[in-house]
């Protein structure tokens, strides 16, 4: 299905599609983007669905079914962002969207956009009761024009007789009075500041209302009630550092940023449920940068720059953090790896072990470089150094170095990530693939793919190769290959890889602008 976005030229009078803004034509359950949708500029209620806009994209929930559909993003980037009022036209059920000095109108069943400018600053838009198939109204100061079913611009047109707008967040208070007096106990973000109702809609069988904010996404209240409901969709920042896929779903960690708190979220297969725990109110989680999530037991492990994160993935509020004082060489860690119960963790100053949750045990304690991968053998822990791989064994106090990383000063290079595929350790460089030969001392250095993809920070196994991550993209390829079909930052991926997670069905890329959801069918070659 093919994206196509018109631009009204008032000055040329005519229209110019231009097609995605991205590397491919995507279907909407093919690529997802979930970002934050903590700050929404309009809310439309119809019969069918509730438009929920973001600076972003647009989000389409169905009451009855109680699902989400999309995110919807606009091919051309910041066509949402001045996006001020917004109605579902009464016709066709489409979106109409007012912005500060033009209009947005979107198909969902089409994937149709199209924009325009007004001839200056949008007051009011409408629809006329008594002719909806005229089309949109919108009033300037300047007085009314009217943008016809099937045209491109703005006409100068006189007033709607019966004209019906979107509904105003002045209206909810009126209609609901108590609403205005109990804001401060839903109107708190993460942060304990207040944030703005920015929209409302009357649901269409007229049984409540739908508020959107600034700050604390898009609320429900049926009537009769005082505190609004959350209908959660996305994440509470952009920053996703760390991912951890299990059976039904996959564990985020996202970022602390100036404006959003840390957070672990639980975001469901189909997009049905978030669960975002951010910590205590007065404190929140203690961490500002996710490095990685492993899962052992009913348990969620973080490595963050704060130390290492042990959290009950029944209820993430039941957490507890290790630094040093519990036994890390520095609470700066960089990579975990589990095996039969025991966690390695990785840190800017030597390794530590976890052989339960008590605290952790130095490994290796003659080392006190840094790590940036870890990995658990056999018989031996797999560490990632500036210098290449070396090994940590429990009755020794350094670590070693490979026989074969000795012969060439080619292996002399940091490793930023190791896999398992069978029982062959695989590694990345900036570079190039590193692997161990199985059951040898013999370590190989593969061909140079960071031309492709950038300098390379993430792998993990997929069928008989690999998803490969860098700051150029993303790609699958196999051990003595290139990446094939990459998916580009700026096009296919809204910022640089992070981390990567893989289930039956879907790619999982972390981003420091959201979380991608790819269908595997569409992606892997």
């Amino acid at each position: 299905m093919r994206l196509i976005y018109s631009l009204s030229l008032l000055l040329l009078g005519t229209a110019i599609p231009l097609t995605a803004q991205v590397s491919r034509n995507w279907r909407p359950d093919d690529r997802v983007v979930i970002g934050d949708w903590t700050t929404i500029r309009a809310v439309a209620a119809g019969p069918q669905r509730v438009f929920v806009v973001s600076p972003d994209a647009v989000l389409s929930w169905s009451p009855l079914l109680r699902r989400w559909d999309g995110p919807f993003e606009p091919p051309v980037p910041g066509a949402l962002e001045r996006v001020t009022a917004g109605m579902i036209d009464p016709l066709d059920n489409s979106l109409w969207l007012a912005t500060v000095n033009g209009w947005v109108h979107f198909q969902p069943e089409l994937q149709f956009w199209e924009r325009g400018d007004a001839d200056g600053r949008v007051l009011e838009i409408a629809f006329d009761l008594t002719a909806p198939y005229d089309g949109l109204f919108i009033r300037t100061v300047t007085g009314w024009s009217k943008v016809p079913r099937g045209g491109f611009s703005a006409q100068p047109s006189a007033p709607p007789v019966r004209p019906v707008g979107p509904a105003t967040v002045a209206q909810a208070i009126a209609s609901n009075p108590s609403l205005g007096g109990s804001s401060s106990a839903f109107l708190l973000d993460p942060n304990l500041r207040n944030a703005r109702l920015t929209s409302a809609a009357r649901s269409f069988d007229n049984l409540g209302w739908y508020l959107g904010s600034d700050g604390v996404g898009v609320l429900w209240l049926p009537d009769g009630m005082v505190v609004p409901q959350r209908l959660s969709f996305g994440l509470p920042g952009p920053v996703a550092g760390a991912l951890h896929v299990v059976p039904g779903g996959i564990w985020v960690l996202t970022d602390r940023a100036e404006a959003t708190p840390a957070a672990l979220t639980f975001v469901s297969t189909d997009l049905s449920e978030f669960r975002v725990f951010s910590g205590p109110a007065a404190t929140g989680l203690p961490f500002t940068r996710a490095r990685q999530l492993i899962g052992v037991g009913p348990a969620v492990w973080a490595a963050t720059d704060a130390g290492v994160l042990r959290f009950n993935s029944a209820n993430p509020a039941e957490f507890r953090l290790f630094a040093e004082a519990e036994g890390l060489p520095d609470r700066r860690v960089t990579a975990l790896a589990s095996r039969r119960g025991v966690v390695v963790a990785g840190t800017a100053r030597g390794l530590a072990r976890f052989a339960d949750s008590t605290g952790a045990e130095p490994l290796a304690p003659d080392y006190a470089g840094s790590t940036s991968a870890v990995a658990i053998g056999p018989d031996t822990v797999w560490v990632g150094t500036p210098n290449g791989p070396r090994g940590a064994i429990p009755e020794l106090s350094g670590l070693v170095r490979p026989f074969s990383v000795e012969e060439t000063a080619a292996f002399a290079r940091p490793i930023y990530d190791f896999a398992w595929m069978a029982d062959t350790l695989v590694g990345v460089t900036s570079d190039q693939f590193v692997w161990k030969a199985p059951g040898e001392d013999r370590w190989v250095l593969g061909a140079p793919i960071s031309g492709v993809l950038g300098s390379l920070r993430r792998l993990v196994v997929e069928g008989d190769g690999f998803w490969v991550a860098g700051d150029l993209g993303v790609g699958w390829t196999r051990l003595d290959g290139t990446p094939v079909r990459p998916l580009a930052v700026g096009g296919d991926l809204p910022g640089i890889p992070l981390d990567l997670a893989v289930d039956v069905d879907y790619l999982w890329v972390a981003t420091t602008a959201g979380l991608v959801r790819f269908r595997l069918r569409e992606v892997r070659p």
